[in-house]
């Protein structure tokens, strides 16, 4: 479909049919091709291995069971908690299932679909710009991860599973996938929000920033409980200590010690819940004492430890 604006301006085209498959062990071979840019592909299987390519955006998820998919050397786990973004920015990467049943759904986006949503996001009183969309194309590095399931998109996303798997769908699939981009854009609009936050004048380089920002994020989250420097972060990151820490507290609005010292913080009432005392929290998170360690929780939560949490 070629969409037009008010005014009849000519935009960037995106499919308006949704293909819906179901497959197995049985038929997967002559299943998994592409017919449309939007597909929802509903599978059973207790065993697979394979190499997927992503097209437009793509949404792995599972109902029951696990898939693991492998990429540069990293696991990325998909389950009834978790499911995984990917996109055209990475070729392709590798799909286990082993020896347990697995209900899950593979749903690929046109890419073109997900901007025209993404510019009504960002620029909701907008009518007539529709021509200037792909400035706001997604960023590669913005949707190649795992996400943890809310409640509700986990909800939809089994009902898609279902209805997929007994060819009971009754309204057009292409609705299923309008819906989905809105819940994904929900769930990703403060990672959204901060990648338009970096003040640059070419897409392009606002995209390597973003990358390399993201992957200082990353080595951050690593080391909750070891020792880092901010200098490490920044050479992971190829670059100087004052420039990653002015583009990351402009991306994410905190600084990247406060951010490692808040997510230090939100762990330790994790580890309180699992049965550690107070004082072995302190340890394992590289504070140099309880004291030091309940004046930054009381900081960061507003309450002592032992208020938070007995």
């Amino acid at each position: 479909m070629e969409k037009k604006s008010v005014r009849g301006e000519r935009t960037i085209p995106y499919g308006d049919t949704c293909q819906v498959v179901h497959v197995n062990a049985h038929n997967y071979a002559g299943l998994k091709a592409r017919e449309s840019k939007n597909r929802i592909m509903s599978s059973f299987f207790t065993s697979l291995e394979d190499e997927v390519k992503p097209a437009g955006l793509g949404l792995k998820y599972a109902a029951e069971g696990q898939e693991r998919y492998y990429l540069d050397g990293r696991a990325y786990s998909v389950s009834s908690d978790k499911y995984l973004l990917v996109n055209t920015s990475i070729p392709s990467l590798d799909v286990a299932i082993k020896g347990k049943s697995t209900w899950s759904v593979c749903i690929d986006i046109d890419e073109a679909l997900v901007n025209d949503l993404l510019l009504q996001q960002l620029q909701p009183n907008e009518l007539d710009n529709y021509s200037e969309i792909s400035r706001y194309l997604l960023t590669p590095e913005l949707f190649v991860r795992e996400v943890q399931a809310e409640e509700p998109l986990k909800a939809y996303l089994q009902q898609i599973i279902r209805a997929s798997a007994s060819n009971t769908i009754e309204r057009p699939a292409i609705e299923l996938i309008y819906d989905l981009v809105g819940f994904i854009l929900q769930v990703n609009k403060e990672t959204i929000h901060s990648y338009y936050k970096l003040q640059t004048i070419k897409p392009s380089t606002r995209k390597e920033l973003f990358r390399r920002l993201l992957t200082g994020k990353e080595v951050l989250e690593e080391h909750v409980y070891s020792p880092l420097c901010m200098k490490q972060v920044a050479e992971a990151c190829c670059m100087s200590e004052f420039r990653f820490y002015r583009l990351f507290r402009q991306c994410f609005g905190d600084s990247p010690y406060n951010y490692l010292y808040k997510k230090r913080i939100e762990e330790s009432t994790v580890l309180r819940k699992q049965g550690l005392s107070w004082v072995e929290i302190a340890s394992l998170l590289n504070f140099t004492d309880l004291a030091a360690f309940s004046k930054g929780f009381k900081k960061v939560m507003g309450v002592s430890p032992t208020k938070s949490i007995p």
